[in-house]
C-alpha cells in the first residue's frame, strides 16, 4: 500500500520544489506622507477589525505604507462618481465627508464605532488633501494610477489622463473582489490558502462533540457528552509563512506544521488560483487501543491547498493530502492519501455557508469518507464556525481517513471552530 502512495508523495514534493522557482512579489510602493497624517490614521483607523491587516474593511488599508495608494484618486465604493481622496478637487473628497459625518454619507461616520476625530485632526487631514492638488503623489511630480493588473503604478503628473478605477485596493482579495476567498485558516478541517501576516498571532479552538445527534434528547442531541478539543497557536514568520503548534485531546496528539503561501492571486492577477503548502508532523502520545511503538506514532503530513475565488460570495477549495501512520495502533500501519473538496458561499455580509468532502483515494480509511456542513461568521479579528460532521478528527492524520458515522444512517455530530487573530 505504501508503494501505491509513492506517486502522491512525489507529486507533492515536485510542487514544493518547483514553487521555489516562482518569482517573488515586489515590495509595495510607498509615497511620502506627513508623520501627523500617518499617526492619525494609524491610531484611529488602522486598528484590528477595521482598515488594517491582510483583508481590511472595504478592501482599504490605512496602514502607513499602504494608505496613500489605497485612497488617493481611488473611486469610492460607497459614493458613485466620487473619489476617496480627489487630488484634482480636494473639497469633494469622500474621505472628508466621512470623517466629518456630513449628511448624505453611506453607512456611519468614520472612525466606525470610535470617537470622532478632533477638529484639529480633521483640519490636518483637510490640509494634507488640499496639498495634493499641486503634487498628487506628494513626492514631487508623480501621480498614482492603476496598471492593467489592478495594482498601482507611478506615472508622470501633469497629463490630462483621468485616474482609472482600481480593480482592488491593496491588501484586499482577488482583483475585482472586496472579500478574500476564505476568512479562516481552515474551511472546517481542510486548510485554506489564508495565512497570517508577518508578526501576527493566531489562537484557534476546535471542538468536536462525541455523541451523534441521533441519540436525541437524552444526550441533548449530541451536546451533552464528552468532546475532543484542539488548542493551537500560530505565528506569521513572514506574510507568506506561518508556523503552528497545537494539541488535540484525541490520541493526546501534538501537531506542528509550517504553512507556506506559494502564490496568491491577490498579488499576481495572472494567476487565477492561490496555492498554499502545509507540511509538518504529529505525535500520538496515547497508546490506543492496544499500544504502539513510539516510532509508529510519528505521523508526517503534507497538504496542498488550491483555492479559486469566483466572486465575493463564492470560493472553492481542492486539497490533495497525505498522512503517514494514520492507523498507528496496528502492527503494520498504513498512510492515507485523500483528495479534499470544499466551498464557501457568503449569503449575508460576512456570514457564509461552508461545506467540505474528503474522499480517501488510497491507504487506510475509516467507516465513511469525511464530510462537514456549517455556517461561518466573521466579526472583527474573530472567525466563528458552527457545523455538523461525521468525524471526530481535528489533526490532519485524524480527519483524512474519514469519519465513524454514516450520513445514510442519519448520524452526524456537532462541532465548532473559533479563530482569533491579533
Amino acid at each position: 500500500m505504501e508503494k501505491r502512495l509513492g506517486p502522491a508523495l512525489a507529486f507533492l514534493l515536485l510542487v514544493f520544489l518547483s514553487s521555489l522557482m516562482v518569482e517573488g512579489n515586489s515590495s509595495p510602493e510607498q509615497s511620502t506622507l506627513p508623520d501627523g497624517i500617518k499617526a492619525i490614521f494609524k491610531q484611529n483607523c488602522s486598528v484590528a477589525g477595521c482598515h488594517t491587516g491582510k483583508y481590511p474593511a472595504a478592501g482599504l488599508s490605512f496602514d502607513p505604507d499602504k494608505l496613500f495608494r489605497s485612497v488617493v484618486d481611488v473611486p469610492s465604493q460607497e459614493a458613485a462618481g466620487r473619489k476617496i481622496v480627489d487630488s484634482s478637487a480636494p473639497a469633494t473628497s469622500y474621505l472628508l465627508v466621512k470623517i466629518k459625518g456630513e449628511a448624505g454619507i453611506q453607512g456611519k461616520r468614520m472612525p466606525l464605532n470610535r470617537p470622532p476625530l478632533s477638529e484639529e485632526q480633521i483640519k490636518q487631514v483637510e490640509e494634507w488633501i488640499q496639498s495634493l492638488a499641486g503634487d498628487p503623489a506628494g513626492v514631487g511630480g508623480v501621480a498614482m494610477n492603476s496598471n492593467s493588473s489592478g495594482g498601482p503604478r507611478i506615472e508622470p503628473s501633469g497629463g490630462d489622463k483621468e485616474a482609472k478605477p482600481q480593480g482592488r485596493a491593496p491588501g484586499s482579495a482577488r482583483p475585482g473582489f472586496s472579500k478574500p476567498a476564505f476568512w479562516g485558516t481552515r474551511l472546517v478541517n481542510l486548510p485554506t490558502t489564508t495565512t497570517l501576516e508577518e508578526g501576527e498571532f493566531l489562537f484557534r479552538v476546535s471542538h468536536r462533540f462525541l455523541p451523534p445527534v441521533s441519540e436525541g434528547w437524552d444526550a441533548f442531541y449530541g451536546l451533552d457528552g464528552p468532546a475532543y478539543i484542539l488548542l493551537s497557536f500560530g505565528y506569521g514568520v513572514t506574510d507568506n509563512l506561518m508556523l503552528t503548534l497545537g494539541r488535540s485531546r484525541l490520541y493526546q496528539e501534538w501537531e506542528v506544521y509550517a504553512n507556506w503561501l506559494i502564490f496568491d492571486e491577490t498579488k499576481n492577477s495572472s494567476l487565477p488560483v492561490a496555492a498554499a503548502l502545509q507540511v509538518g508532523g504529529s505525535l500520538a502520545g496515547q497508546d490506543e487501543p492496544a499500544g504502539a511503538e513510539w516510532s509508529g506514532r510519528f505521523r508526517l503530513n503534507a497538504l496542498l491547498s488550491l483555492s479559486y475565488q469566483l466572486s465575493d460570495h463564492f470560493s472553492v477549495l481542492v486539497v490533495p493530502a497525505f498522512s503517514s501512520n494514520t492507523n498507528f495502533w496496528e502492527t503494520e500501519s498504513e498512510g492515507t492519501f485523500a483528495l479534499g473538496f470544499g466551498g464557501r458561499f457568503m449569503f449575508l455580509p460576512d456570514f457564509s455557508l461552508l461545506a467540505e468532502w474528503i474522499p480517501v483515494l488510497a491507504g487506510y480509511d475509516d467507516i465513511s469518507n469525511g464530510w462537514s456542513l456549517g455556517v461561518e461568521k466573521k466579526i472583527g479579528g474573530h472567525v466563528f464556525q458552527f457545523f455538523v460532521t461525521n468525524s471526530i478528527g481535528i489533526c490532519a492524520a485524524q480527519f483524512l481517513p474519514g469519519g465513524d458515522l454514516r450520513l445514510e444512517d442519519g448520524d452526524f455530530r456537532v462541532g465548532f471552530n473559533i479563530f482569533r487573530t491579533f
